[in-house]
């Protein structure tokens, strides 16, 4: 072949890649077109509402508004009225009808219009909101605007396509101790934390006193309530007032005319003074007792239409009437809520009555042939012996009534955990699990108090994320969370979340303290183990020049050294020694989020070792 040739052919090769580049450069260009941004050159450009739209989801679209201004620096205009195939791109907030959708679940479609987040329930956008928010990089494991994680970018790209997210339990709750005027503004952030975390019911009480040094065990609804009640209802939320709240409406001071309203104990109908605060129990055999309860409990209903349920739990602590009528009727406590679920029902059939599945007076019972339509039921008991008896109440009340829902404890409860709470996301996971095959309509977990949030809050992380998705990984959950807070610690601090988890913690019978098994050998095991956690952990708060991954540490490692605290306490034997988990968090108020109050601590472990 002539050299010229050759040239000619090199020439036409050249053309072909030149001509090649050029093509894939548009086909780059246009998937680059494609691509749905918000920030530097974004295609993005408003958040769309339909006209008249609910206050939860214009409070959707100012959330998405101020969280994609705080990521990019690009405040998007908030648009109603605008149809989503509008000239101008945006984030379309809107209701739906998509069969797929149940519940509070949401749609989000990415496509040549736009985003689009749409549900059938107003909330339910409202979720769509903070899920696209969590794809960019946010974090809400944690109450308060200074505890998330809200990643600073140039742009946010929206995954294409179309997703459909729906709960597997209806209703996902807590219900917040301490709640009252001097923490207004961390129950302000408490709702907050919740609904980011896609949760929507919360139990509250009208004026539960504490029975505790401090004020942990109290919740007084009626002193934040102005403040507090906007803030739940622009998240759709569904607000319980419920708790042992009998004295609001049957109060001891009833003792003084009618002494016969009230249970007979040990040949006796009496109340106790101020230091014995459980005595008082209604004797619920008597009619004109349950009456004026109905009635009361009726009237305060009719009144507070922000309530979607009201609760009738007795008097805590037992001390049930013995007299003969109490006694002989097994069903004695459900048939004086029917009554007072009767005369709700007169004035707001909207609600529901809740019964409390308790203990007492005659132990957990079977539900009766037939449950008025407007009672809820709220079963007690933890996991395991007595399912195949809830599952019962369950399928009878969601056959016939408002449904059951289970009040949980493990989670964040000081007071049955003797103030030593557990991280334990599996605890979390599984419980999201066992309500759904318990059919439980709902899950309402004690969050015992609101000053110490650290533990409870990481623990109802994973759990409002199984209440989506019980097959969740937990593995893969806790690397998020590790690379989301502790920086370039975060693989680091992940092994040593693996070693509390699975070392530390690795007994599940040790959660709650059992007096009557001897588990003294196993404490003292865990102790040198506790000990070396803590030591790795100040290790890397050593190497690390990161002050708020510092920080974030100081808090775990604080709460392995009271863990070595109370296992080295439990694991001697001596009285007192259980002392210095109080000192321990007289000495480091700092840690206030992890730890409980020394009075506190003092208080409930008084007498445990004797």
């Amino acid at each position: 072949m002539k050299p010229k040739n050759i040239y000619r052919i090199k020439n036409l090769f050249t053309i072909v890649l030149i001509n090649l580049a050029v093509f894939l450069s548009s086909c780059r260009m246009g998937a680059d077109n494609d691509k749905l941004i918000v920030g530097k050159n974004g295609n993005l450009v408003q958040i769309k509402l339909e006209a008249n739209s609910t206050p939860e989801v214009k409070f959707a679209a100012t959330e998405l508004q101020e969280y994609l201004e705080l990521i990019t620096g690009d405040r998007l205009p908030i648009v109603e009225g605008e149809k989503v195939n509008g000239k101008i791109k945006g984030i379309y907030l809107t209701s739906g009808q998509d069969e797929r959708l149940t519940l509070d679940g949401f749609k989000i479609t990415a496509d040549n219009n736009g985003v689009v987040v749409e549900a059938r329930e107003p909330r339910g956008v409202l979720y769509g909101v903070y899920q696209l928010l969590e794809e960019a990089g946010c974090s809400f494991v944690y109450p308060g605007k200074q505890e998330e994680v809200v990643p600073r970018l140039n742009t946010v790209e929206f995954i294409s396509g179309e997703r459909v997210f729906n709960p597997v339990l209806e209703h996902r709750g807590l219900t917040p101790y301490s709640l009252q005027a001097s923490t207004v503004e961390l129950g302000r952030d408490f709702i907050d934390w919740m609904a980011k975390n896609k949760m929507n019911y919360i139990l509250i009480s009208e004026d539960r006193k504490t029975d505790c040094p401090g004020s942990a065990h109290s919740s007084i609804w009626k002193e934040v309530d102005i403040e507090l009640l906007p803030e739940l209802q622009k998240r759709g939320f569904i607000i319980e007032m419920a708790e042992h709240t009998i004295d609001i409406f049957f109060p001891r001071t009833l003792f003084e005319e009618h002494p016969e309203w009230f249970a007979l104990i040990k040949g006796e109908r009496r109340i106790g003074d101020e230091n014995d605060p459980y005595t008082g129990q209604m004797c619920y055999s008597n009619k004109d007792a349950v009456e004026y309860y109905a009635k009361e409990v009726a009237d305060y209903a009719a009144k507070r239409h922000e309530f979607h349920i009201i609760g009738t739990w007795p008097r805590d602590g037992g001390q049930w009437c013995e007299c003969s009528h109490c006694q002989n009727n097994p069903n004695v406590l459900f048939d004086a809520i029917e009554i007072v679920a009767e005369k709700v029902k007169e004035v707001r059939p909207d609600i529901a009555v809740e019964y409390m599945i308790y203990s007492k007076p005659k132990g957990f019972q079977p539900p009766p042939d037939k449950l008025p339509e407007n009672m809820s039921f709220l079963w007690i008991p933890d996991n395991g012996d007595l399912d195949s008896l809830g599952r019962q109440w369950s399928r009878q009340s969601n056959l016939q009534a408002q449904g059951t829902y289970q009040f949980e404890y493990l989670m964040g409860d000081n007071y049955r955990s003797r103030t030593n709470v557990w991280l334990d996301p599996s605890l979390a996971v599984n419980n999201a699990r066992h309500a759904q095959y318990m059919e439980f309509r709902g899950v309402t977990s004690l969050f015992l108090p609101l000053e110490n949030w650290w533990r409870a809050a990481f623990n109802n992380w994973f759990f409002a994320k199984a209440c989506w998705d019980t097959e969740l990984n937990i593995d893969s959950c806790l690397h998020i969370y590790c690379t989301h807070y502790y920086g370039k610690s975060a693989a680091d601090t992940e092994e040593v979340f693996q070693s509390i988890l699975y070392e530390l913690q690795a007994d599940q019978s040790l959660m709650i303290y059992n007096s009557r098994v001897d588990n003294t050998e196993k404490y003292k095991s865990l102790v040198p183990i506790a000990a070396g956690i803590a030591e790795r952990i100040g290790e890397i708060m050593n190497s690390s020049r990161e002050p708020i991954v510092v920080e974030r540490l100081s808090r775990l490692k604080a709460y392995v050294e009271y863990f070595r605290l109370y296992y080295q306490g439990l694991s001697s034997g001596e009285e007192g020694s259980l002392a210095r988990l109080s000192e321990y968090s007289h000495n480091h108020p700092e840690y206030r989020m992890v730890l409980m109050s020394p009075e506190y601590i003092e208080w409930r472990n008084s007498g445990l070792l004797k």
